[in-house]
């Protein structure tokens, strides 16, 4: 009795003292024994195959990630739960515990869990806050403005992220590429908020340039080539097999109008020579990604 008491001492440590089934099975102890434990009310019932031992208090920590421990699948703790979790300003531990599972993954429903099934899924970029799964920053801003009522209280939750630098702008960038070119709910609130705090210039440097590669990989089309060579001249995106690029123009590239007058020349004699250029300005981008990702799609396939 004493070493499986231990062990499960041992397994909880770093799990707000949860243990699962098979944790216990894959580590030696007695099915009978863990049947037992749970008869006679050692081991406590959170959700299937997830027990909490007798004399643990129930924290919304412990509800939390034995919400995630039984789903039976990948799941993350999302939406105001997560924000709660990231420490964001005015979020307080919500009665019910959201989670977030894959397409067709939703688990029997429970008490006090509210499970949301995402498409997107493989965006939610994963993290670990208090030893608990959870959807990255920028994700939970994005699942959360739909939930608040106000402009004024996204801002106070994007503000206190920002503030905290719990995300960066390139993450959230992305973050809003990606789900508006799979026609995600919730973009149009999502990009007002930044537009509100970062204004209508393009990220700087070579920024815009990486978002434009990840969401075209993101797509399926080929990884392209960064600042390829052609002439006198560095392509911002270039598929040189099929001899297509893509320009991508921001404020620092073309910061004053010699520069630009200069690049469109360089331009002109790079398509002479064969070349197919595409130039998008980051509105373009910002607002209509999927448009942008369909016409370089159909460049490479011509």
């Amino acid at each position: 009795m004493g070493d499986w008491a231990a062990l499960v001492d041992e397994i909880g440590w770093d799990q707000h003292s949860l243990v699962m089934w098979n944790q216990l099975v894959g580590a030696g102890a007695p099915e009978t024994w863990i049947r037992r434990q749970e008869g006679v009310g050692r081991l406590i019932r959170e959700g299937p195959g997830v027990y909490r031992p007798w004399g643990v208090r129930r924290s919304w920590e412990l509800r939390a990630l034995a919400a995630v421990l039984s789903a039976r699948s990948e799941a993350l703790v999302s939406h105001l739960s997560a924000a709660y979790l990231w420490g964001l300003d005015g979020c307080l531990a919500p009665g019910f515990i959201d989670v977030t599972v894959p397409r067709h993954r939703r688990p029997e429903r429970r008490s006090g869990i509210d499970f949301h099934e995402s498409r997107a899924f493989s965006l939610a970029r994963p993290s670990v806050r208090n030893r608990i799964p959870v959807t990255g920053m920028a994700r939970t801003l994005f699942d959360c403005f739909p939930q608040v009522g106000s402009d004024t209280e996204r801002l106070k939750l994007f503000d206190s992220a920002r503030r905290q630098k719990l995300v960066a702008w390139d993450d959230l960038w992305e973050c809003l590429l990606l789900h508006a070119r799979r026609g995600r709910p919730g973009v149009t609130a999502f990009r007002r908020v930044l537009l509100q705090r970062y204004g209508e210039g393009a990220p700087p440097g070579s920024h815009f340039a990486r978002l434009m590669a990840t969401v075209l990989e993101d797509a399926g089309l080929p990884s392209p080539v960064f600042e390829y060579p052609v002439l006198d001249y560095f392509l911002d995106l270039a598929w040189p097999d099929q001899r297509v690029a893509v320009e991508c123009d921001g404020r620092v590239a073309h910061e004053h109008e010699g520069a630009f007058e200069h690049d469109r020349l360089r331009l002109n004699r790079i398509r002479l020579s064969g070349w197919l250029v595409l130039q998008y300005p980051w509105c373009r981008f910002r607002d209509e990604p999927a448009a942008v990702v369909a016409e370089v799609g159909q460049a490479l396939c011509s």
